[in-house]
């Protein structure tokens, strides 16, 4: 029952790897002319994934976990809803939902080598300290960021970012996985 969830979870983390790598190449090769066309479609993304894990809850059993999810599901609706109907203040709404998802990920990154991956005795669980570290500093940066009224700017940064977040992502699976059954 173990090794099917963490081999569930394996997928899900090579899926949105592979998403993320997409969306932060799209953000660094897309003309300038297009950038507000993407955070709105940025914005439809976010309901979209929030209705998602609706739909999920829906079918779930109604644990405190799930409960938290499909708080945080609405959540991610009402943002979503929000971008599309803010004006001006749309960079600023997305630099702090960046930067809090990035310091999330890096303290649940960082949390997750120091609880497993230095306990099952991963030689490089230090290497994924540092990138979870990384990735805070980065969260921190675009939550204090200087391109809030450089769209395009704001845009490749965001996009860097988020290669970056994927690349961990890549390097936390090769340095954690294989875990051995039995």
């Amino acid at each position: 029952m173990l090794f099917q969830a963490l081999d569930k979870l394996r997928q899900q983390t090579v899926i949105s790897t592979i998403l993320l790598m997409v969306l932060g190449l799209f953000m660094l090769v897309i003309p300038g002319q297009y950038d507000i066309t993407l955070v709105h479609i940025l914005g439809y993304v976010i309901m979209l994934l929030g209705a998602v894990m609706v739909w999920d809850f829906i079918g779930s059993e109604k644990k405190l976990v799930n409960c938290i999810l499909f708080t945080c599901a609405l959540l991610l609706i009402l943002l979503g809803v929000y971008i599309q109907v803010s004006g001006d203040d749309i960079l600023k709404v997305l630099s702090v939902l960046f930067g809090i998802l990035l310091i999330i990920d890096g303290l649940h990154s960082a949390l997750h080598a120091w609880m497993y991956a230095r306990r099952a005795g991963k030689k490089w669980w230090g290497i994924l300290i540092l990138l979870s570290l990384i990735l805070i500093l980065a969260g921190i940066t675009i939550l204090n960021n200087p391109w809030w009224h450089i769209t395009h700017s704001f845009v490749k940064v965001i996009g860097w970012v988020i290669l970056f977040a994927a690349g961990t992502g890549v390097i936390r699976m090769i340095l954690v996985w294989p875990i051995r059954k039995g």
